[in-house]
C-alpha cells in the first residue's frame, strides 16, 4: 500500500481520528504506525481484536485504562544506568498501578473476549515496586520516612533553621540596630539569609555583604550571629541530597530488576489503548462486522464514507464475482468519485482491523495492492499536463496490476481527444483485467460503456439522478448503463429536438470498438479459509496411494498416475505425459484404484516409461541391432 494510495483515499484522516480516542501517547504512536495488512492471519487477528473490544464497549463497562502514560523515556534512562527523579518515579508507579487495574478488569472477559484476555496473561504484577515508590516519594520529593538517616538529617536542619530565624528576628527587633536597618525584614540569597542594611552603616554591622541594591543605597548582609548555623545547615543539606540520591538509586534499582517485564507491559498496554481506540472509532462511525475473504470479491451493503457520517448516502457495491471490472457512469458531482473512494477505504479499513461503516452481510476480500488514480494528476514541478500526469499514473498502475490487486480509476482517458481517450481507456482496462486485477472505473465515454456491455467480465453501473430536478441522488445502480445525461439535460433546458436527433444519429453510426478475447481466472483456494479451517479438528481419514492408482489434482482437475507415495514426506510422486512431479497428498483426490484399471498380474512398470523406451528394451532383448553404432543412435534419439 503506497503513500499515494493512502493519501488519496483519506487513510491518514482515519488515523488522525483514531488518535482522538487514545488515552496515551503509546496508543497514538501505534495509530501513527497503523498500515493495512496483506497477510490473512494478521488481518483476521486484528479484526478480531477490534470486534472483541467493540463487544466490551457495547456492554458499557469497558476496561480500565486510567492513568496510563508513555514511560518509555524513563525506562530508557534506567537502561542507561541513570536514576529516576521523584516525579518520574511517581509516573512509573502510576503506570504500574494501571497494569494491575487493567489486568483485573480484563479478567471478566476471559470467555467473551478470549483474544484480548490472552494478551493480559503475560502482564506481571509489580505491586511491591509500586508500593515502595509511593511510600518513599510524596509531592514530587523524597519523603523523610524513606530512611531513618534522612529523617535524622532533616530534623537537625529544621532545628538549626529555627535557631537561625530566632537570631535574625532578635537582630531586627533590637533597638540598637534600628538606625542601621534599611527595612525590617530578612530575605534569602541562595542558601544565605540576609538583612537589608544602609550602605552608609555597612562597617558598623558585623557580617558579610552578600548582595546590594541596584542603586547602591542598600547592602544585604549575612550577620555573624547566624554564619556558623548557615554553614552547618549547608553541610547537612549536602548530606540530605546524598541520602536522597541513594534512595532514588535504590528505587530505580527495583525498576531495573523488572526492566524487561515492564517494557513488555508498556507494549501490551499501548496495544490495548490502540485496540480500544480503534473500537471506539468503529462504533462512532457505525462500523459493523464483515465477512473477510481472499476470493477477490467485494460485496458492500449500505456502505458509507466514514468522513461524511450520516450525510453519506448508503452505497451497495459488488464486484469480483461474475465480473471483475465495474464501469461507473453518471453526471459530474453525481458521486462517482466518492463511490470509488468509499470502496477503496472500506478495503483499507478492513485490512487495518477496523469495523467499516457497512451494513450487515457485507464481505470484503483481502488485496495485496490497492492502486489509485483519482483527482487532478497535473504536476507543476514535473511540468506535466493533466493528461500526461494522468497517463503517467495509469502506466504505473498497469505495470503493477496482478491478482489480488484492486484498481480504482476516476475518469479514465480524459484530457485528450475523446476518440483516442476512449480507445486508450478500453485498452488499459482490458490489460488490467487480463493481468488479473479487480477494478472500478468511472467514465463519461460512451464507447467504454458499449465495450463493457458486450464483454464478459465487465459490467456497467451508473449514478442515479433526479430527472425532474436534475439533481444527483448519489445512488449507484449496478447493471444499469447510464443514459446520456448531457442529452437529457440539454433537452430539458430546451435544446432544439432536431439537434438532439442529429446527436443520436451521429452516435448510432459511430464505430463500436471490437472486443478482444479476455482470459478467465480460476478461483484459487482461499488462504483465509485455510487459516479458519486450521483450528478445526481433522475428521477425514488419511488416504494411502499405491503405484498405478489414478488421482485428480484438486487445483487444476488434471488426472495423474501414482508412481510412489512418499508417506513420511506427505507427498505423492505422480506421472503424466512422460513427466514426474511431486504433489502434496492433501491436494489430491483418489479417482480409481489400480485394481479397477488393470488386470491382475499387469506389469505396472510399463505405465511409467514411453512407448519408444519399451520398444528399445524389447529390441535389445531380441538382439535386433546389427551393430553398436545402430544401438547408440537409437539411444541418442530416445534421449
Amino acid at each position: 500500500m503506497d503513500k499515494k494510495t493512502l493519501d488519496i483515499l483519506g487513510y491518514n484522516d482515519i488515523k488522525e481520528n483514531i488518535k482522538k480516542y487514545t488515552a496515551s501517547n503509546l496508543g497514538k504512536k501505534l495509530a501513527d504506525e497503523m498500515m493495512p495488512q496483506t497477510n490473512p492471519r494478521i488481518v483476521l487477528d486484528r479484526f478480531e481484536e477490534t470486534r472483541e473490544a467493540v463487544s466490551i464497549l457495547r456492554e458499557g463497562s469497558g476496561i480500565s485504562l486510567g492513568g496510563i502514560s508513555d514511560i518509555t523515556p524513563y525506562m530508557t534512562k534506567v537502561e542507561k544506568g541513570m536514576f529516576l527523579h521523584p516525579e518520574e518515579l511517581l509516573k512509573v508507579a502510576d503506570f504500574l498501578r494501571c497494569i494491575r487495574h487493567l489486568k483485573k478488569s480484563i479478567e471478566a472477559y476471559e470467555y467473551t473476549a478470549p483474544k484480548l484476555y490472552s494478551y493480559s496473561v503475560g502482564l506481571e504484577s509489580f505491586r511491591n515496586v509500586e508500593s515502595e515508590i509511593e511510600y518513599c516519594i510524596e509531592g514530587a520529593m523524597v519523603h523523610s520516612r524513606a530512611s531513618k538517616v534522612l529523617e535524622k538529617i532533616r530534623k537537625k536542619i529544621d532545628a538549626l533553621h529555627s535557631k537561625r530565624i530566632d537570631k535574625l528576628n532578635k537582630f531586627l527587633t533590637a533597638d540598637r540596630n534600628q538606625k542601621y536597618i534599611q527595612e525590617s525584614f530578612y530575605s534569602q540569597r541562595d542558601d544565605r539569609y540576609v538583612i537589608p542594611i544602609k550602605a552608609s552603616a555597612r562597617k558598623l554591622v558585623a557580617g558579610t555583604v552578600i548582595d546590594s541594591s541596584a542603586s547602591g543605597s542598600t547592602v544585604y548582609v549575612e550577620i555573624d550571629e547566624i554564619k556558623d548555623l548557615t554553614v552547618e545547615i549547608i553541610m547537612l543539606k549536602s548530606q540530605e541530597t546524598e541520602e536522597c540520591n541513594q534512595i532514588l538509586w535504590r528505587l530505580t534499582g527495583l525498576i531495573s530488576e523488572h526492566l524487561m517485564a515492564i517494557n513488555d507491559a508498556v507494549f501490551i498496554i499501548g496495544k490495548y489503548d490502540f485496540i480500544f481506540a480503534k473500537a471506539k472509532y468503529s462504533i462512532a462511525i457505525g462500523g459493523n462486522e464483515v465477512e473477510i475473504t481472499d476470493d477477490e470479491i467485494i460485496h458492500l451493503k449500505k456502505a458509507r464514507h466514514p468522513m461524511l457520517g450520516e450525510a453519506a448516502v448508503p452505497l451497495n457495491v459488488e464486484v469480483g464475482s461474475d465480473y471483475r471490472t465495474l464501469i461507473i457512469t453518471g453526471p459530474n458531482t453525481g458521486g462517482k468519485t466518492i463511490t470509488l473512494k468509499t470502496v477503496g477505504l472500506m478495503v483499507l479499513m478492513t485490512q487495518s482491523g477496523l469495523l467499516p461503516p457497512v451494513g450487515k452481510g457485507s464481505s470484503i476480500s483481502i488485496f495485496n495492492k490497492v492502486l489509485v488514480d483519482i483527482g487532478d494528476s497535473q504536476s507543476i514541478e514535473q511540468s506535466l499536463s493533466t493528461f500526461s500526469g494522468h497517463m503517467k499514473s495509469l502506466v504505473d498502475i498497469v505495470k503493477r496490476s496482478s491478482r489480488k490487486t484492486l484498481v480504482l480509476i476516476d475518469e479514465i482517458g480524459t484530457g485528450t481527444d475523446p476518440k483516442d481517450g476512449a480507445a486508450l481507456g478500453i485498452a488499459i482496462l482490458e490489460e488490467i483485467y487480463n493481468r488479473g486485477a479487480v477494478s472500478l472505473t468511472s467514465t463519461h465515454y460512451s464507447k467504454i460503456k458499449e465495450y463493457s456491455e458486450i464483454h464478459e467480465g465487465f459490467l456497467n453501473a451508473s449514478m442515479d439522478f433526479d430527472k425532474k430536478t436534475l439533481k444527483p441522488l448519489y445512488k449507484l445502480l449496478i447493471g444499469v448503463a447510464g443514459e446520456s445525461n448531457a442529452l437529457w439535460i440539454s433537452k430539458e433546458l430546451g435544446l432544439n429536438e432536431k439537434i438532439i436527433e442529429r446527436v443520436n444519429k451521429i452516435n448510432s453510426t459511430h464505430e463500436i470498438v471490437a472486443p478482444r478475447k479476455i482470459s478467465k481466472f480460476s478461483k484459487k483456494k482461499s488462504r483465509v479459509q485455510e487459516i479458519k479451517d486450521a483450528s478445526k479438528p481433522d475428521t477425514t481419514d488419511r488416504i494411502f496411494y499405491n503405484k498405478g492408482d489414478r488421482v485428480i489434482y484438486n487445483e487444476t482437475g488434471d488426472h495423474y498416475l501414482v508412481y510412489e507415495h512418499m508417506i513420511d514426506h506427505n507427498v505423492v510422486n505422480v506421472f503424466k505425459d512422460g513427466q514426474y512431479q511431486e504433489l502434496p497428498e492433501k491436494r489430491l483426490t483418489l479417482d480409481q484404484r489400480r485394481e479397477s484399471l488393470y488386470p491382475e498380474g499387469y506389469n505396472l512398470d510399463q505405465l511409467f516409461v514411453s512407448f519408444k523406451s519399451r520398444k528399445l528394451e524389447k529390441d535389445i532383448k531380441k538382439g535386433r541391432f546389427k551393430n553398436m553404432r545402430e544401438l547408440k543412435e537409437r539411444i541418442s534419439e530416445l534421449n
